[in-house]
């Protein structure tokens, strides 16, 4: 009950879609319309699935996951368990461990559950972009000598990256950059591991929590000071109890005694605000329905602006990223040079 599934056809062959050069656009035709990630979302299944067949015999399988239910790990526990299912239905035995209640009292923290951070996509556009394996290991390694951060990790000099290019392209029609108000920076962390009583990666849930740093000036978007500051906002929070001290939780109830949406400030704080999620080594390539491993994960479009989100490449340790920017700061963005050197 609650889940929706679809087996529809499209007329074209799978190529189509794998060698688009706009591969957000190519790729929205295999995920259903109206899902819970949509804005205007009322009511309905809280999982919706989709089985596409593409004419050439290829397969491909979309899931969406509501938010009232869990979160990204959340939905790589579900595939993984349904590609399980499907392999060896005699002798495998699930157990899905729905503890977003027991961890974060609904009594007390009933807004988590909420689909509250929505915002206009109308005049938003996603791009893919790739960071191959040798240019991501000599930045990392150019990032470590100047910042003093031992092994910087893929997703932190990405994020940096992509953090103060989009700066960049935002602050393009002033005099220079962040010269009216600083930028906001969100990471989201899942937290499985980092509270008290360790809960295993099965779990299913909101088990997120944020850490956020501040651009006020130039230096501050330089990669060493970012990765910097990233790394320190992840230390900070492994000290934090992720329960009573959850940043994530707080914030979206006071964003809610106030009447506005989390991160986003009545008083223009703010220039920009921009999110990042992380989700590289979940082994999304890894799921096997049967067929082989998937030739392609994909991201659908929305519902957030400013949004960067993470996953690894099929090949070696490179990095999948799904950039969502305001159209005008997008053409801006994708011919920042420092971006172009470091992209295939």
């Amino acid at each position: 009950m609650g889940a929706e599934f679809s087996s529809v056809r499209i007329n074209c062959h799978m190529s189509e879609i794998l060698d688009h050069p706009d591969a957000s656009q190519a790729e929205s035709i295999v995920f259903p319309k109206d899902l819970p990630w949509a804005n205007n979302y009322e009511g309905g299944n809280l999982l919706v699935a989709q089985l596409s067949k593409f004419g050439c015999g290829g397969i491909a399988i979309s899931v969406c996951l509501s938010h009232k239910i869990g979160d990204g790990t959340s939905v790589l526990n579900f595939v993984n368990d349904w590609s399980r299912m499907t392999h060896s239905r005699m002798t495998t035995t699930l157990a899905p461990k729905f503890v977003g209640d027991s961890v974060f009292s609904s009594n007390n923290y009933s807004p988590i559950i909420a689909p509250q951070m929505l915002s206009n996509v109308s005049e938003c556009v996603q791009k893919r972009i790739i960071f191959p394996t040798t240019k991501l290991d000599a930045l990392r390694a150019k990032v470590a000598a100047t910042s003093g951060v031992e092994n910087p990790t893929r997703a932190e000099v990405v994020s940096a990256l992509l953090f103060k290019c989009a700066i960049k392209a935002a602050s393009s029609t002033t005099t220079s950059m962040l010269t009216r108000r600083p930028s906001k920076f969100v990471h989201f962390l899942n937290v499985r591991n980092m509270i008290k009583s360790r809960l295993p990666q099965s779990a299913i849930g909101n088990l997120l929590s944020v850490f956020s740093l501040t651009a006020t000036n130039e230096q501050d978007i330089e990669l060493p000071t970012l990765v910097q500051n990233l790394r320190k906002g992840v230390e900070v929070a492994y000290k934090k109890d992720q329960v009573e001290e959850n940043e994530l939780i707080l914030e979206v109830v006071e964003s809610m005694r106030k009447g506005k949406k989390p991160f986003e400030n009545n008083n223009d704080e703010y220039e920009n605000v921009y999110s990042c999620s992380n989700v590289c080594r979940y082994p999304f390539y890894n799921v096997d329905f049967g067929w082989g491993k998937p030739e392609r994960v994909g991201l659908p479009n929305g519902p957030f602006k400013n949004l960067f989100f993470l996953k690894d490449y099929k090949i070696g340790r490179g990095v999948d990223a799904r950039v969502m920017l305001q159209k005008q700061h997008m053409s801006e963005f994708e011919r920042d040079e420092e971006l172009l050197e470091l992209i295939s």
